[in-house]
């Protein structure tokens, strides 16, 4: 996996003239990404463009341009790049209202700890980013890691495995094949 550098962002005024081309792009990309886990959860699996581009989007966002406040934001979401056996993804978790955000609350609680990839025969826990707890609250924006641990088959299943919501799909062939050469990629 090639990483990520000062050098690879734009400038976020060059970036604001063809910021939509390059939304609608990684759109696209993100949509065979992307798995729907029921009404509730969606998992994102990450690669080098969607982190590219949630950087490039807090550096236009803010209006970053000192090479330094730049670099921060590349550390912050590098650890989101899949390599040395590693899958990386997004876990979002659904809520309509603030009502329905209190009940996802109350009824999901942990369900960020009941997310696994079967890979092969290996039944594979994510886990979660440290620090998005608070109490009886959670982020309901969630950054896994599924470690591999040398299993390379491309017969991929996420199960969402949570006393109050069970769900199960299958990953398209093509998807399941990138996200175990994008996982054996070398960091750097």
């Amino acid at each position: 996996m090639v990483k990520i550098t000062v050098q690879d962002i734009i400038p976020w005024k060059e970036y604001e003239k063809i910021r939509m081309e390059k939304i609608r792009r990684i759109a696209q990309i993100k949509d065979k990404r992307r798995v729907e886990l029921g009404d509730r959860l969606t998992l994102l699996f990450e690669n080098r463009d969607t982190v590219l581009h949630q950087i490039q989007e807090m550096v236009y966002l803010d209006r970053l341009e000192d090479e330094k406040d730049i670099q921060h934001e590349i550390n912050v979401y590098s650890s989101l790049l899949p390599c040395n056996g590693k899958i990386k993804a997004t876990l979002y978790i659904n809520a309509y209202d603030f009502n329905d955000l209190k009940k996802v609350f109350s009824e999901l609680k942990g369900i960020y700890n009941s997310v696994f990839l079967k890979v092969g025969e290996k039944l594979i826990q994510g886990e979660p980013e440290a620090g998005r707890e608070q109490g009886d609250e959670f982020s309901t924006v969630q950054y896994l890691t599924f470690d591999l641990e040398g299993e390379k088959s491309t017969q991929i299943e996420v199960f969402v495995l949570h006393e109050n919501y069970k769900v199960s799909k299958k990953l398209p062939e093509d998807l399941a094949k990138e996200l175990i050469e994008e996982a054996y990629e070398e960091c750097s």
